[in-house]
């Protein structure tokens, strides 16, 4: 009978396959492996490895102009790959340039687990590699990838869902809750624990709340952020939809009806959302008082800010702050 080194197989590497296509947006990918190295230093051992990878195995320019080398997808031995997303909305994440990527993907061996978060998940589906399976994506990706991938379980109010086969995140930043699984799973959760609190990285929770959506619903299209824009620069108390239709030289009919076919929500209650976001992300990051964040936003007063973001979150502004702080 053959005698295994339980040292060395334990110090056998887990290699990453970090795939590049045209467009794609890198940052996720140096984030990524900088946290499978942070683990290594962490272990005082090999854990991971990492390469660069993509479909014809030539050098590859991201979004940001940045050219990287990489090596052939279908020739490289990994046990994971990750699939990042690319700066894409709803009119152009179905490109034809893809389909030679996605085919190389649906070859991967399928035992190897597939990572994709952002619009990197729309590859992963077309792949074939999520059918039969629970996974997420960016919101409003939602009601396009619902019927073009009938066969995958979505499960839209999870940002991350992790599985031994595959995982999937939303947002461009699905990478982190991808990362901190990885390592916890491949080298225990004190090691990820600490590898989170040295690099103070965000805590990768579920904020349920009304402004979850809005980050990815910004990205749908140019509309969207336009409508967006203005709203943030705007004053809460001359925040109309009149004068938001001026701004973008429609009716304030067309612009309601517009804005409910995109997201959803009426005309009122999406600038409401937009401008309370504001709200929340100073009550989060800030230790701004109420009445000066009610008067930097431009409210009435914080009596105003203080009734309208309970009526829209269902908690106080201190409360909210407490809890998501």
């Amino acid at each position: 009978m053959a005698i295994i080194d339980i040292k060395q197989t334990f110090l056998v590497p887990m290699k990453i396959g970090l795939l590049l296509y045209s467009g794609c947006i890198p940052s996720g990918l140096f984030a990524f492996s900088d946290m499978l190295l942070a683990a290594n230093t962490r272990t005082g051992t090999k854990q991971f490895e990492f390469c660069w990878l993509s479909e014809q195995g030539a050098p590859v320019s991201c979004a940001n102009g940045v050219e990287l080398p990489s090596v052939r997808l279908g020739g490289a031995k990994i046990d994971g790959l990750l699939i990042p997303g690319a700066w894409r909305d709803s009119s152009n994440i179905h490109t034809e340039e893809d389909s030679a990527l996605v085919q190389s993907i649906a070859r991967l061996d399928r035992s190897i687990p597939v990572m994709s978060y952002c619009t990197g998940v729309y590859l992963a589906a077309r792949a074939g590699r999520l059918d039969g399976q629970v996974a997420t994506t960016t919101w409003w990706l939602l009601q396009s990838i619902r019927e073009r991938f009938p066969k995958v379980r979505w499960q839209i109010n999870s940002t991350f869902m992790d599985s031994r086969r595959n995982s999937t995140a939303a947002g461009v930043n699905g990478y982190l809750p991808m990362a901190l699984s990885l390592i916890e799973r491949h080298c225990g959760k004190h090691i990820a624990t600490d590898i989170q609190q040295y690099m103070v990285l965000p805590r990768p929770l579920e904020r349920n709340t009304p402004f979850r959506e809005l980050p990815q619903l910004m990205q749908q299209n140019t509309f969207l952020r336009d409508v967006f824009y203005w709203v943030e620069q705007a004053s809460y108390t001359e925040m109309t939809a009149t004068a938001l239709a001026e701004h973008l030289k429609t009716t304030p009919r067309t612009l309601s009806r517009k804005i409910a076919t995109m997201t959803g929500h009426s005309c009122s209650r999406l600038l409401r959302l937009i401008k309370l976001n504001q709200v929340s992300d100073l009550l989060i990051s800030t230790g701004k008082s109420i009445y000066a964040i009610s008067d930097e936003l431009g409210f009435a007063d914080d009596t105003s800010l203080r009734r309208s973001f309970k009526q829209i979150t269902g908690m106080t502004p201190g409360e909210y702050r407490r809890r998501f702080g």
